[in-house]
């Protein structure tokens, strides 16, 4: 598949949720606790299973990038040189990545995170989506899709995250001074969706995925 075969592969499914229902009866049916990581760690799980079960994709959930030097002869298509980030590498984990079984190539790279409106939650999430762009570089540059997805209960609004998503337009300055650019926009597509959570702290279902902007 091609790139906007893949975006709306995701976006169907995410609509009408025939994986998740069939593969993760917990999000949709029996629902789960707001306990510890629970809600994270079946969100980046169903996630990472939608890459599968498309043709020619395989994927990983939370699966570390960092910069590989080129004489290592990993080349463009897995990582840029450390020099673009100074000296330190930083290590960064999407809670998802998918790859094509062709060549290796990375397809998607994803974060899932719970948003609310406070300023350590605010930090969280311009967090996660420098990482995105840090691994969007660390792995060539070449990722054609960028996903990400937070989660709210139900009758809560997180507010208007595009100051945070404008992030992977524009790059973002680290605190040792080095700039990050932003993505490549001919080359490089980005989704932001919300997943809405339904009921209470004891028993949340997972069934509703809006697109965001």
């Amino acid at each position: 598949m091609n790139k906007d075969e893949i975006i709306s592969f995701i976006k169907k499914e995410f609509k009408k949720g025939k994986i998740r229902s069939e593969m993760f009866p917990m999000m949709t049916n029996f629902g789960i606790k707001d306990y510890s990581e629970t809600v994270h760690t079946v969100g980046i799980n169903y996630i990472t299973a939608i890459g599968r079960f498309i043709d020619g994709v395989t994927s990983l959930s939370e699966c570390p990038v960092f910069p590989c030097n080129t004489e290592n002869n990993y080349g463009q298509m897995v990582a840029e040189s450390q020099a673009s980030y100074g000296d330190k590498a930083d290590e960064v984990r999407p809670d998802s990545i998918w790859f094509s079984k062709k060549d290796n190539s990375p397809i998607l790279i994803c974060e899932f995170e719970r948003y609310e409106k406070n300023r350590r939650k605010d930090l969280k999430i311009k967090e996660k989506i420098e990482n995105l762009l840090l691994a969007y570089h660390q792995l060539g540059g070449n990722v054609p899709i960028i996903l990400f997805v937070y989660w709210s209960y139900a009758g809560e609004n997180p507010g208007d995250i595009k100051e945070y998503i404008s992030i992977l337009d524009n790059g973002f300055k680290k605190s040792n001074g080095f700039y990050v650019r932003g993505i490549n926009a001919l080359k490089t597509t980005y989704l932001v969706y919300r997943c809405v959570a339904s009921g209470n702290i004891d028993n949340l279902t997972l069934n509703q995925w809006v697109e965001v902007g």
